[in-house]
């Protein structure tokens, strides 16, 4: 009698476990590209609209200045945060590769990435799981088919994503709030 408990006890443990990894799938960019979710423009957890600050936490770049395009004013992530700069510009570096960001009124409207280093290409990808230098077949697959043969552009209603195309790679990604 106690074994039997023990393998029901078990059946529902590894019924549970298969559930959470399933709704884990899904939460993390299973099933078809959704141009309306703004999680789907992003890389590394951070995404357009997200607060700059949670961003930075994420992201945690080695190095990152900030500066105001129109009044060359430097910021912080805090001082961003509470929404200080009209339209500010952040320089990051994640390891040895630059991701370029544009802040406003506190939120994320703007993540630029190229010139990935091959060694760091795994490591920044997209809420889809693309990675720099994947080929554009992984990338239609990933995000379904688009329009453009040197620049991608996926778009929906407030976001849009261009992916940079050579040699049948994908070598930059641009998130962009409309």
């Amino acid at each position: 009698m106690n074994s039997r408990k023990t393998y029901r006890f078990l059946a529902i443990f590894v019924a549970v476990i298969l559930m959470l990894v399933a709704c884990s799938a899904q939460n993390e960019g299973a099933g078809s590209f959704d141009p309306e979710n703004q999680k789907e423009y992003g890389i590394n957890g951070i995404y357009l609209g997200q607060n700059i600050k949670e961003a930075m936490d994420l992201l945690k770049p080695s190095k990152a200045d900030f500066m105001d395009m129109v009044t060359r004013e430097s910021y912080t992530v805090d001082q961003m945060a509470t929404g200080a700069g009209e339209a500010v510009m952040g320089m990051l570096l994640v390891n040895r590769t630059q991701v370029i960001v544009k802040v406003k009124k506190g939120e994320l409207q703007s993540i630029m990435l190229g010139g990935v280093a091959k060694e760091d290409a795994e490591m920044l990808k997209t809420y889809r799981g693309l990675a720099m230098y994947d080929s554009v077949e992984q990338m239609k697959k990933l995000y379904g088919e688009a329009t453009g043969e040197k620049e991608v552009v996926y778009k929906g209603s407030k976001y849009m994503a261009n992916f940079g195309i050579t040699d049948n790679k994908v070598v930059w990604f641009r998130f962009d709030q409309l």
